[in-house]
This record gives structure tokens, C-alpha cells and sequence, in this order.
């Protein structure tokens, strides 16, 4: 098929939530059909990657975004009455890109990662939108932890995008959703989408166990892009409510705090006893093998937490937020831990400090669960069957359009 593939930010390198999704996709897609990848690039440092994406991926379409100018257009956006993200990612150059593109070579289908790049699809080849998570409800949650009247924008944004997603849904052949949960609250407001579940994935290989001991014992794990707030907020509360009652119990205890772009905020937390705030790091392996303990503490946040899969690849016992480990299959007290209330997740991360055989067993079980049920390969035999229904052609080898090349255990679909 030619696929045209459009994605919010450049795809590499995979080293956010978002961006590890894309590559993993298009690297699947280009593998096997004629494949077009469009994005932006709103940080000038991801310029690096182009090359290194070409060579996965030859034909690609980007633009630059300048962020005053976007965040001016978005602005504008808002008080028109619309929303910040659309016009915030909306680019001329790549739109352009987009048309001249496509009157040459013709695409059978559309598939667009995240809301605001469906506003470049072509209006006449089927679309298969991937929304990853539900946006407008992250709007909503970001509402909650702040302040009025930032609140109040906040709020705002997450009614309009909901209607944009509304719209969207409407006019897609089938809408994506990394997790049954995602899925649900898109359909909550849109019942007339015609839904499929695709999950996110881990490199297993390249996240896999280290054979030694944590070289420090009681060192606890955060990865994330750290200019990100459900990480922000997650660190300030680790740190503030349940970081304390772990090093009462294990006064050793580090805490590092691993990721691209710590605000000022973060870096400040750096200053606290017992935390370590790294920033970029140009391999995060190094640090899970460091520590004994994964922490995803988040409060704020939709889908699926690719925090939560790396830390099991890795063998690492993972001590999660019910909101983190939300959509990961597997048993709490078996390939995970879930604990809201700060005592109880500082309970259950030292005590996995002081037992190091406990560590061992639930890291092997975490890890067995992805490979079980998160590798790429697997999540994703069910996108081409998805796609090829969309654009109306035959399945995989040969299959009729819409026949699943594997069961529900890859994707499951709902019209």
C-alpha cells in the first residue's frame, strides 16, 4: 500500500512516550508498504535525527515550528473560540508538502498520529486516526491541578478538543486507542466511532535484564521528558510526600530522576537530600541497571505508561500509581505494585529495597508479562489488517480486507 503517515513531532530519536510509538509504526510500515512520513520538528536539536530517520524511512515531509510563532498562533487560536492545539501544530510548508505529495504519487490511506495532524490529511483518501490517548481529558486533568484562571484555559481547551475529536472520529475509517480504557472515553462522547485498541510495545532486546545486581541497592528510578507536567507532578509528589517515609525506613535511599529537559522546578529538586536529577542522558539503560526500585508515581496522565513497560523489561520491580499502571495487563502484587495513598507506595518501595529476592521475583514476573504481552511485533499485526481495511485492499498475504491476522490479545475493534 502507499501509506501516508503523518506524526506531531519527529520520530527520533524514540526517547518520549509519543515518539517511541511513531518510529516503532513507521519502522513497521516501511518494512513492508511504500511509506510517506510527515511531521514537525518543534526543538531545533531533533534536526540531528532526520538522517538517521531517512535511511529507516527515505520519503519524508517536515517542517519546522517556531515555538513564539505557535504559541502565538495558538493563543490566537483560543480566543477565537476554537483550541490551542490545532493551530499550534498547523504548518503551511508541511501542508503544502502534504498536496504536492500527494498529487504525485496518489496515497490508499491516511494514517495520523495524535488530533492535530489530522488537520493535514487529504480529504479524499480514507483515514485511520490514531489517537493514542484522549487529549481533551488530559486538558481536563491539567484543569485540576492548577490555579485559576489558568484552569480556566486549561478547561477550556479540553471542551473544544473534544469536539475536534468528535469531528475527527466522524470522519475516520477507525480510530486508535493504545488502551481499552482510551478507548471507552473517546467512545463516551463519540459513539459513532468505529474503534480499534492498538497497544504500545517495548524493544524488549534492547531493554533487557542486567545479569548483576543494582551496583546501588537502594536506588529508586524516574524516567521521563522531564519538561512534561504529569512528570513534573509526579516527581514533586514523590518527592515531597512519599521520598521522606522511604528514607525513614531506608535512609540510603536515591532517588534519580532521569530525562531530556528538567524545568526549573525539577532541577530544583536536585537539592533535596538523596535525589539526583540527571537530565538528558544519552543510553537510560545504565540507570535501571543502577537501581533496584522503578517508581511511576503519576497523578495526571492518560494510556498507557512507557515508564511502567521499561522498567519490567529490565527486570526492575515497578511501584506504580493506579493511574500508571491503568491499561498495563498484568497482577498488581505479581508483575507489579499499585499504591495511591503516599504510606502505602513508600511501604511497598522499601520494603522491595530491604528484600532483594522479592526484587528479583517480581522483576522476572514483570518481565515475562512483557514479553508476554508487549513486544512490537506483537502489538502491531493487527495495525496492517486495520489498514488495508480502511484503503479497502486484501490483508496481509493475501488475507480479505478485515480479517484479523491475530486475535484480540494484538487489537480489538468495535463499530
Amino acid at each position: 500500500m502507499r501509506i501516508l503517515m503523518l506524526a506531531h513531532r519527529i520520530p527520533y530519536p524514540p526517547h518520549t512516550g509519543d515518539k517511541t510509538r511513531a518510529f516503532h509504526i513507521a519502522r513497521h510500515l516501511s518494512r513492508r508498504h511504500d511509506l510517506t512520513l510527515g511531521f514537525l520538528v518543534d526543538d531545533e536539536r531533533d534536526l540531528g535525527g532526520v538522517d538517521a530517520l531517512r535511511r529507516l524511512v527515505p520519503d519524508l515531509l517536515f517542517d519546522r515550528l517556531r515555538k513564539p510563532v505557535s504559541l502565538a498562533r495558538g493563543l490566537a487560536g483560543l480566543v477565537r473560540g476554537g483550541t490551542v492545539t490545532l493551530p499550534y501544530f498547523y504548518s503551511g510548508g508541511l501542508a503544502r508538502q502534504v498536496e504536492r505529495r500527494g498529487r504525485e504519487a496518489g496515497f490508499d490511506v491516511v494514517y495520523a498520529s495524535s488530533t492535530a495532524m489530522a488537520q493535514y490529511a487529504p480529504s479524499d483518501v480514507p483515514l485511520v486516526m490514531d489517537f493514542v490517548d484522549v487529549d481533551s481529558d488530559k486538558w481536563r486533568q491539567y484543569a485540576e491541578h492548577r490555579r485559576a484562571p489558568v484552569s480556566w484555559l486549561y478547561r477550556a481547551e479540553g471542551r473544544r478538543l473534544q469536539s475536534c475529536e468528535g469531528e475527527i472520529a466522524r470522519r475516520a475509517r477507525v480510530c486508535l486507542l493504545a488502551t481499552d480504557v482510551e478507548e471507552q472515553q473517546l467512545r463516551s462522547f463519540a459513539s459513532w466511532a468505529h474503534t480499534a485498541v492498538i497497544p504500545n510495545g517495548i524493544d524488549s532486546v534492547y531493554y533487557a535484564p542486567q545479569l548483576e545486581e543494582p551496583s546501588e541497592p537502594a536506588g529508586v528510578i524516574f524516567t521521563g521528558a522531564m519538561d512534561y507536567l504529569p512528570n513534573i507532578d509526579a516527581v514533586q509528589h514523590f518527592c515531597a510526600d512519599i521520598l521522606p517515609l522511604v528514607r525513614r525506613e531506608v535512609p540510603e535511599t536515591v532517588f534519580y530522576i532521569v530525562g531530556l529537559n528538567p524545568s526549573a522546578d525539577v532541577r530544583r529538586l536536585g537539592e533535596l537530600p538523596g535525589v539526583v536529577v540527571t537530565g538528558a542522558v544519552p543510553d537510560v539503560r545504565p540507570y535501571y541497571a543502577r537501581a533496584a526500585v522503578c517508581v511511576a508515581p503519576l497523578r495526571i496522565g492518560r494510556g498507557i505508561q512507557n515508564k511502567v513497560l521499561q522498567g519490567m523489561a529490565m527486570g526492575l520491580p515497578v511501584v506504580a500509581s493506579p493511574l500508571a499502571a491503568r491499561g498495563v495487563r498484568g497482577e498488581p502484587g505479581l508483575h507489579f505494585e499499585v499504591a495511591e495513598v503516599a504510606a502505602a507506595f513508600a511501604s511497598y518501595v522499601a520494603r522491595l529495597l530491604q528484600r532483594p529476592e522479592a526484587r528479583r521475583e517480581m522483576g522476572r514476573a514483570g518481565r515475562a508479562c512483557v514479553e508476554a504481552h508487549y513486544t512490537w511485533e506483537h502489538n502491531l499485526a493487527g495495525l496492517e489488517v486495520l489498514l488495508s481495511r480502511a484503503a479497502g485492499r486484501p490483508g496481509p498475504a493475501g488475507q480479505p480486507a478485515g480479517w484479523p491476522a491475530n486475535e484480540s490479545r494484538a487489537w480489538s475493534s468495535h463499530s
